[in-house]
């Protein structure tokens, strides 16, 4: 069997000391497998985006711990792509380089790292876009940049902030349709928070957290 490519082991994160300490994880526990499909749902303050911060590697668990065994050893920038919930596109650049800055950051060369932003732009349907700034597109078209500047780097593990969570429903369902169908073609695992039942039902698996624990799904 593969290994994880992230595994949580009575992982937790407390922000601050003393009195004015928050527990925004607790001792928490779970496997992230290859190719995995998983929703993680609850309210706003359970901890799920710091869940995924862990599993990024954007933040250290402060007990137990978060190791990624199934991925390469290295930069784990390169093997996972993260996509933010809120506006994450630098404005000065066009869609394009938005999506081609990362891979030349990776040391990509200029003209090997535009070819594979074009063509990540061209599956998710935004190669009409390419030229235009982040003010020039809509919400919707804006997210999906976002998606493509992730997927350009072919990581083994995306994993999606409520990216659909300041978007209309219908924008929301075609955001995730093509995040899901892209890392499909990638062969990657994604692990995506949402607070809307109606698009954690579009993955295979819905872990439920409340409080900084994962717990069984309500109606379970």
């Amino acid at each position: 069997m593969a290994e994880a490519l992230v595994r949580c082991e009575d992982a937790a994160r407390t922000y601050g000391k003393g009195t004015g300490a928050v527990v925004a994880v607790h001792g928490l526990s779970c496997t992230v497998p290859p190719a995995a499909r998983i929703a993680v749902v609850g309210p706003s303050g359970s901890g799920k985006s710091t869940l995924l911060h862990l599993m990024a590697g954007l933040d250290r668990p402060t007990a137990g711990q978060v190791t990624h065994p199934g991925l390469p050893e290295g930069i784990l920038a390169r093997h996972i792509g993260v996509i933010f919930q809120g506006p994450s596109l630098l404005p000065p650049l066009t869609a394009a380089e938005n999506v081609a800055l990362p891979l030349r950051i990776d040391g990509v060369p200029d003209s090997e790292a535009d070819a594979r932003a074009l063509a990540a732009l061209d599956t998710l349907g935004l190669g009409g876009l390419a030229d235009r700034l982040p003010d020039e597109l809509s919400a919707g078209q804006a997210q999906r940049v976002a998606v493509a500047r992730v997927l350009a780097r072919g990581p083994r593990l995306v994993l999606a902030d409520e990216p659909t969570g300041q978007l209309d429903r219908e924008t929301g369902r075609q955001v995730l349709a093509v995040l899901l169908a892209a890392a499909e073609e990638l062969g990657a695992a994604v692990v995506l928070t949402t607070h809307d039942p109606r698009i954690a039902r579009e993955l295979d698996v819905r872990w439920y957290m409340a409080d900084g624990r994962l717990v069984p799904e309500r109606g379970a």
